[in-house]
């Protein structure tokens, strides 16, 4: 597998927000020059291409982009399974998957993200292979489940994995959050106990 190299952010960006976009719950709007669409940055099984075929037929999936400033985390999802979320780390990045996705695209992924309550939205600045930042809409869970280390379901981590294959993205850091995961769970490997929602 190719892996993607990133150069730095350039001063300028190449991003304009459209007009008349509606905000975000934590931030500024992420809509493209078109005012009917979105930026929305993957990171975790989103990546993967079927997955986001089925959950959202009108995406396109742009570039792989990275997030400086972050690192991949696998948190509880209210039950007893482990799901991806992106954590502050000035010494880490966070690669993904750029996707351009319709108003209906969104609604579809706000129910399976949970959103409002275990993932809310941010706004955040993503850098391109070229070394250009775009501005793009990101899931990211809530406290208190961001604070709460769980496993994934091995066909879960598979298809984050499968996502990275596609894309060219480094498995790596995946393998590293759900190493870190196991180390932060009891012996048996269980999550934090609690009602099973679905998993993203």
């Amino acid at each position: 597998m190719e892996t993607i190299y990133f150069k730095k952010p350039t001063e300028q960006s190449y991003f304009q927000r459209g007009h008349g976009s509606p905000e975000l719950e934590e931030g500024p709007g992420a809509r493209s020059g078109c005012s009917v669409t979105l930026l929305y940055f993957a990171y975790g099984s989103n990546m993967d291409l079927n997955q986001m075929d089925f959950r959202c037929p009108d995406a396109q999936a742009l570039e792989t982009v990275r997030l400086e400033g972050y690192r991949l985390a696998f948190r509880s999802n209210g039950g007893n399974r482990g799901v991806a979320t992106i954590l502050p780390d000035p010494d880490s990045h966070v690669d993904g998957v750029l996707w351009e996705i319709s108003p209906e695209d969104e609604r579809n992924l706000n129910f399976y993200e949970g959103f409002p309550r275990l993932y809310g939205k941010r706004t955040l600045t993503v850098v391109n292979r070229l070394g250009k930042e775009v501005e793009a809409m990101a899931y990211v869970m809530n406290a208190p489940y961001k604070d709460r280390p769980a496993v994934p379901s091995a066909s879960y981590l598979r298809g984050i994995l499968r996502g990275c294959q596609q894309n060219g993205i480094d498995t790596r850091p995946v393998l590293a959050a759900n190493l870190d995961a196991l180390k932060h769970t009891d012996l048996e490997g269980k999550p934090p106990r609690g009602k099973q929602t679905p998993e993203r």
